[in-house]
């Protein structure tokens, strides 16, 4: 039996608007035009497989209904050409565009800071790939903490490929699955011994990539521990302190680069470049992604009265991203890894010192969008109504 959300009690057919009012006290508001596009009968076709014979040019904007009945758990259209229509009351609920339906679906990241240490968000793999729902438990962990703390993982590198299956498709950039470890010639920080500031990685990606798999094969025993900052707290933190420092960061293109010689790597010499803000908000002004790395900044590119304002707002962000507060400190032991959010977290290291054998980690990417994927498709048998949550694009919102 569906639930009072989902449960029509009426509806009330107006000239210019459809309404129907739920057993749980929620009234939608529906216009024509929108009801008649989004028809998904054999005819018109659905966008789910773009396989569509509506098409807006032949709708009315100014058409009404001929009649409305509600049918059980669905409402029924007939309109003035014959056409008819029926909508889901679940399908109308979960796509209903009032203010306070459209709020809910959103989703909120939590923030947070070193403080997390005592609560981490923590799956294990072998668990995951035994059951669906701990797999989409883990998912949605690194949708709303940016991460999510991985145990019970392969520490041969030929299984390396299962944790990244957890996510999604491997996104295949010039890195692939890149082994970290101290090399003779040096062209990647990665492969150095010394700390890392916390940063996100390859902001010189038009493209960046979405989701990092981070896997340790073999630890040091002496450092090279795991470091994780939350961008979006920091930047929050920014917001409520230096608000046109914020604003500024928001709408100003930072250039980031790259060259890459090839040499560690596919063999393939490379020159990577992209002009973005190093903070991206949404539609309401929310932000949803971030590309913070002091170390690859280009020289700005920006008018002279701005220079030196900048500079000052990209200085006070970055010392909150290297306080102490903010930075979570992980101690990772072998067949243990990290699952989080390039566009939203900020990844470092502790120094460690070189010994034999030599610490070895693997480190991986899937797109954003690939991994919002594998979340849906987990949600479409384990809770329906999750499906339709508005995720966060990174730095596509």
């Amino acid at each position: 039996m569906p639930s009072s959300r989902h449960s029509i009690l009426k509806a009330i057919m107006e000239t210019d608007l459809l309404i129907v009012q739920w057993e749980d006290g929620h009234e939608s508001r529906f216009h024509p035009i929108w009801l008649r596009h989004q028809c998904w009968c054999p005819d018109c076709g659905t966008p789910e497989t773009g396989v569509r014979g509506i098409r807006l040019h032949h709708i009315d904007e100014e058409i009404t209904f001929k009649n409305v009945k509600v049918h059980e758990s669905s409402v029924k259209v007939i309109w003035p050409d014959g056409h008819r229509s029926e909508y889901a009351a679940r399908w109308l609920r979960n796509h209903c565009y009032s203010d306070s339906e459209r709020v809910r679906r959103r989703v909120q990241p939590v923030l947070w800071d070193g403080s997390i240490s005592t609560d981490l968000p923590v799956g294990s793999l072998t668990e995951a790939e035994a059951d669906p729902a701990v797999r989409l438990k883990i998912l949605e962990a690194v949708r709303d903490y940016g991460f999510c703390k991985i145990v019970d993982a392969p520490t041969d590198k030929a299984e390396s490929q299962r944790m990244i299956q957890l996510v999604g498709a491997q996104r295949q950039t010039h890195f692939g699955t890149y082994t970290l470890k101290k090399k003779t010639t040096v062209t990647n920080v990665g492969d150095t011994t010394g700390p890392l500031d916390p940063h996100v990685d390859e902001p010189y990606r038009y493209a960046a990539i979405g989701i990092t798999v981070f896997q340790v094969l073999r630890p040091s025993s002496n450092g090279g521990a795991s470091t994780l900052v939350d961008g979006f707290e920091a930047a929050r933190r920014l917001k409520a302190r230096w608000p046109e420092e914020f604003e500024l960061l928001c709408n100003t293109q930072v250039t980031c680069q790259r060259f890459d010689p090839g040499n560690n790597s596919h063999g393939n010499m490379r020159w990577y470049k992209s002009r973005l803000p190093i903070i991206r908000l949404d539609e309401r002004g929310e932000v949803c992604g971030v590309r913070m790395n002091e170390r690859q900044i280009s020289p700005l590119d920006v008018p002279g009265d701005q220079m030196v304002p900048v500079y000052c707002a990209l200085k006070r962000l970055f010392e909150l991203l290297y306080s102490d507060d903010l930075r979570l400190t992980l101690d990772l032991k072998a067949g243990e890894g990290l699952l989080f959010d390039n566009q939203r977290l900020l990844h470092g290291r502790t120094g460690f010192t070189p010994e034999m054998p030599p610490r070895a980690v693997l480190t991986s990417s899937v797109d954003l969008d690939d991994f919002h994927s594998s979340m849906r498709l987990l949600q479409r048998d384990l809770d329906p109504d999750a499906m339709h949550l508005v995720l966060q694009q990174g730095m596509a919102g």
